[in-house]
C-alpha cells in the first residue's frame, strides 16, 4: 500500500512526545528536519530524521527558516515515486482517519480541507493572527491565502519536482499554485480535514457549543435518517408535540439547559455529511452581532428562493450561488433546518398553531426585535417523504392569514412552500385568492 511520509521543520523540541503520540497509531513516516545543532534523537522506527549539516540561522523561527528546511529534504532526501509527501508544521495534527484514505489513492496531487481552529491565539505576532475559518478543498481555492501546506498530499515524483520561495509567508499557497498551474493531476477531499496550529495554545480552545433538535412523529425515520448523520453533536428530540412552536420551544429550553450557543432545529428525515457542523460555522463567524436565525434553504427579499440543498426526491440540487452569496438576507426558511443564536433568548410565538409555516414566523419575530435572519452555505439533505401533490390545508391558510394580519402592514410575507411572485401587484393578487379560494364558504 502507498505509505504518507510528514515532511516536518522541526522547531519545537517541547513538543516532541506529543507529536510521537499522536502520530504513532496513524501508520506514517515522519521526517523532522533539524540543523547540526538542533538535533536531539527519536527512538522509533517510524521515524526517519533528515539532518542539515549546517548550524542553525540565528533569530526567530519563521517560514524563511522552515522553507529552507524543507528544500533541503526535498533536494537531499530519498524521496519513493509512489508514496505521498505532505508538509506539516511541529505544530499541526489530522483526523484519525485522513491518512488511511489517502492511502487508497492513486492521484498525482490530493488536496484535503483544514479546520483553523475555534479562535486565534491572543499573543501572537501580527502575521501569525490567522482566521479561523475553514479552509475548504476546492478548484477555486487552490489560490494564496486559501491553502496551506497541510492540505497537499504530493506523489514523491511530483514532490521533488518543486522547491519553495524561500522568502515570506506565502510559499506554500505560491507552491500550490505552480503545481496547479504546471497540470499537475489533483483530487479534491473536502471530508477530509487537517488541523492546523493543533499544539499552539489558544487556537484549539473549546469553540461555541452546538446543538441539535428534532420533533419526532416516525421514530423509524429518525433512526434511519437523522440518526445516521456524521455528526459528533448531542441530538435532542421531543415526540409528537402539540404544535410545532411549543415542540421548538422545548427543545430550545433543553439546548439553554446544556449550555447551547447554537441549537439546530432539524427534522427527522435531514442527513449531514461530515464537515457539516464547521461548514455551518464558517457562516456562522461571517454574520453580524444582530443574527438571530439562519437557515440552508429559504427565499430572498425578493422572493427568490436562495441557498443549496438538496430535496432527496429529486437529482438536481438546489444551487443559488449563481445569483447570490452567502450569507444572504432572508425573508423566511425551509423548515427543515432552522438554526437559532442561543444567545439571543428567542422563542417561537406558540400562538402559531400546527406544524408549518414557522420558517416564515421566525423570521418576522427577528424582524420585530430589529434584528436579522440569514440563509447560509451550509449544503444538506432532505430525504423528504411529503408527496409533490401536497398542497395547503385549512389550518396552513388560517395560520398565514393570521401572520399576514400581524405582520403585513411592516413587512411582505412568504413561505418556501408557495410560489409567490416578486412582482408587487402579481403578488398582493395570488395572497388574496389563496386566502379565499379555499377558505370555507369562500369567505
Amino acid at each position: 500500500m502507498t505509505q504518507v511520509h510528514l515532511v516536518m521543520p522541526y522547531m519545537r523540541a517541547q513538543n516532541k512526545e506529543v507529536l510521537l503520540d499522536a502520530y504513532r497509531p496513524m501508520n506514517v513516516i515522519l521526517h523532522p528536519i533539524m540543523f547540526a545543532d538542533e538535533v536531539i534523537e527519536f527512538d522509533e522506527p517510524w521515524v526517519s530524521p533528515c539532518i542539515i549539516p549546517l548550524e542553525s540561522k540565528k533569530g526567530p523561527e519563521g517560514m524563511e527558516i522552515q522553507n529552507i528546511k524543507r528544500n533541503y529534504f526535498i533536494e537531499h532526501s530519498e524521496i519513493i515515486d509512489d508514496d505521498y509527501y505532505v508538509a506539516v508544521d511541529d505544530d499541526d495534527m489530522y483526523e484519525p482517519n485522513v491518512f488511511n484514505e489517502i492511502k487508497w489513492m492513486n492521484d498525482d496531487i490530493v488536496i484535503i480541507s483544514m479546520k483553523r481552529g475555534h479562535r486565534t491565539p491572543t499573543n501572537v505576532i501580527p502575521d501569525r493572527k490567522y482566521p479561523t475559518f475553514t479552509l475548504w478543498a476546492a478548484p477555486e481555492n487552490v489560490q494564496v491565502g486559501a491553502i496551506s501546506n497541510q492540505q497537499s498530499f504530493v506523489k514523491g515524483y511530483v514532490f521533488k519536482k518543486y522547491l519553495y520561495d524561500a522568502q515570506g509567508h506565502c510559499g506554500d499557497g505560491r507552491l500550490a499554485v505552480r503545481r496547479k498551474e504546471a497540470g499537475e493531476q489533483i483530487a479534491y477531499r473536502p471530508d477530509l480535514f487537517a488541523l492546523f496550529n493543533y499544539y499552539e495554545p489558544g487556537r484549539w480552545d473549546n469553540g461555541p457549543k452546538v446543538v441539535f433538535g428534532c420533533m419526532i412523529n416516525d421514530p423509524l425515520r429518525f433512526d434511519q435518517v437523522l440518526r445516521r448523520s456524521q455528526i459528533n453533536s448531542p441530538l435532542m428530540f421531543v415526540q409528537n408535540p402539540e404544535s410545532a412552536t411549543k415542540g421548538l420551544n422545548i427543545l430550545l429550553e433543553k439546548a439553554e439547559d446544556e449550555s447551547a450557543d447554537i441549537c439546530c432545529l432539524v427534522h427527522q428525515d435531514m442527513y449531514f455529511r461530515h464537515g457539516w457542523v464547521e461548514q455551518m460555522l464558517s457562516q456562522i463567524k461571517l454574520l453580524p452581532e444582530s443574527w438571530v436565525v439562519c437557515g440552508v434553504i429559504g427565499k430572498d427579499a425578493s422572493g427568490i428562493v436562495c441557498g443549496k440543498f438538496h430535496d432527496m426526491r429529486i437529482p438536481d440540487h438546489f444551487n443559488t450561488s449563481d445569483i447570490h452569496s452567502f450569507p444572504h438576507e432572508a425573508c423566511c426558511f425551509d423548515e427543515a433546518v432552522i438554526i437559532v443564536n442561543m444567545k439571543k433568548g428567542f422563542r417561537f410565538d406558540e400562538s402559531l398553531t400546527g406544524f408549518d409555516l414557522y420558517g416564515t414566523l421566525c423570521v418576522l419575530q427577528a424582524w420585530e426585535k430589529n434584528q436579522t435572519a440569514w440563509v447560509i452555505d451550509a449544503f444538506c439533505e432532505h430525504y423528504c417523504m411529503r408527496p409533490f401533490t401536497w398542497h395547503p390545508d385549512q389550518l396552513f391558510i388560517d395560520n398565514y392569514k393570521t401572520l399576514h394580519d400581524r405582520f403585513s402592514r411592516k413587512w411582505k410575507l412568504d413561505s418556501t412552500a408557495l410560489g409567490l411572485s416578486p412582482d408587487a401587484e402579481e403578488r398582493l393578487e395570488q395572497i388574496r385568492a389563496f386566502m379565499t379560494s379555499a377558505a370555507p364558504d369562500g369567505e
